[in-house]
């Protein structure tokens, strides 16, 4: 990547909301009723998108990407999740993309699937009405991988990692050239990108308290994380900017029912990468944290 394009994201993060959108003419709609990523009849084109599209899904939009029902890996060209609208991939989806935005309350849900592409940005809500609450862009990801992206994190968005296990999510080629992602039960989440910005650091004076942290954590699988285990669940290649909201270096990100704390640091891996260690805990420090998530993963996935 070249110098002029890190400093140009890290000049859009600081700057206002993000309104950037695939909103070109030809971008294909989601209209369909069923949900089905791979009906012809679900979208505004009559056909399934290719890698030349852009994708925008908004309003109520709930879609999902099944790998039983389609071939992989999924390739379009801008995708654009807003409105309240949903995407979620099941396992084993590979999906590449150029740019993927989710604003307005937009979710991407990555369950045990990988994502590809150039940049990923999370927005904030674009609507002035809907305040320092709740209502938030955000991603889960339990346990998934996203590959080769810069990462923009904007202020009132929030990324969810899974921990299904000790080993790292990941994108592998085999030796006829086919990509297999290696995740689910054993692997955490993970994310990796040249450029991460986290973007905490926005002036919030007085109602940072009003937001959840930048950063959830949720157990999958019947993991239970054990004093002495490191999750390195940011790779930053070339540079991490900032921190995720309400989370300084060293703080204690969540802590499992049987009080083993997860404490975060910005400066792990080479230096520069996002890694939570897992400690015991005093009760009474994780009794002033909601215990991390356990997800019950539905027998059909």
């Amino acid at each position: 990547m070249k110098l002029a394009k890190i400093l140009s994201a890290i000049a859009l993060i600081l700057s206002l909301p993000v309104q950037a959108e695939s909103t070109s003419t030809g971008a294909v709609l989601f209209n369909g009723t069923d949900g089905n990523w791979f009906n012809p009849a679900n979208w505004s084109a009559g056909r399934v998108p290719g890698a030349e599209d852009d994708v925008v899904l908004d309003a109520d939009d709930n879609v999902v990407i099944d790998p039983a029902l389609g071939r992989m890996p999924v390739q379009v060209r801008d995708l654009t999740v807003r409105g309240k609208a949903r995407l979620e991939t099941l396992p084993d989806t590979h999906l590449i993309t150029r740019d993927e935005i989710v604003q307005d309350q937009g979710q991407l849900i990555h369950r045990s699937s990988a994502s590809e592409g150039d940049t990923l940005i999370i927005s904030a809500t674009s609507d002035p009405a809907a305040g320092f609450g709740f209502a938030q862009s955000g991603t889960l990801l339990n346990p998934s991988t996203q590959s080769h992206r810069d990462v923009i994190l904007k202020t009132r968005a929030t990324l969810q990692f899974g921990l299904g296990g000790l080993e790292p999510a990941s994108l592998t080629t085999g030796a006829d050239g086919s990509v297999r992602v290696q995740n689910g039960a054993g692997h955490y989440a993970t994310l990796t990108a040249d450029l991460v910005v986290l973007n905490s650091s926005q002036d919030l004076t007085g109602r940072i308290g009003q937001l959840p942290p930048g950063l959830l954590l949720s157990l999958h699988y019947g993991f239970r994380p054990a004093d002495g285990d490191s999750f390195q669940i940011i790779t930053a290649n070339r540079r991490l900017v900032d921190q995720f909201r309400g989370l300084p270096e060293g703080a204690l990100a969540g802590c499992t029912d049987d009080n083993v704390g997860l404490y975060i640091s910005y400066m792990g891996g080479d230096g520069n990468d996002v890694v939570l260690a897992a400690k015991d805990t005093s009760p009474e420090a994780c009794l002033l944290l909601p215990a991390i998530q356990k997800v019950r993963e539905a027998a059909a996935r």
